[in-house]
């Protein structure tokens, strides 16, 4: 999922991914995990920067809406 938002009057392209939980028991929930990336113009897609925690990986979350919640108040910081 891809969606353009306005911080600090500068549009802003937010991309949340899905990536499986990959757990021995499939059936221990959740069973997938979202981070997200942006990119400040639209054509620079491929180029998206990922959030990520101190050691380099990427900042897991439960849902898509706190993937794009984070993502959105960590923008409006460093934009």
């Amino acid at each position: 999922m891809i969606e353009k938002q306005s911080i600090n009057g500068k549009d802003v392209w937010i991309e949340v991914e899905q990536q499986p939980a990959n757990r021995s028991n499939p059936n221990i929930i959740p069973t997938e995990y979202f981070f997200a990336k942006y990119y400040l113009e639209e054509s620079l897609a491929g180029s998206a920067v990922i959030f990520t925690d101190e050691d380099g990986k990427p900042v897991l979350f439960e849902s898509p809406v706190a993937a794009l919640t984070f993502a959105r108040k960590k923008l409006s910081a460093i934009i």
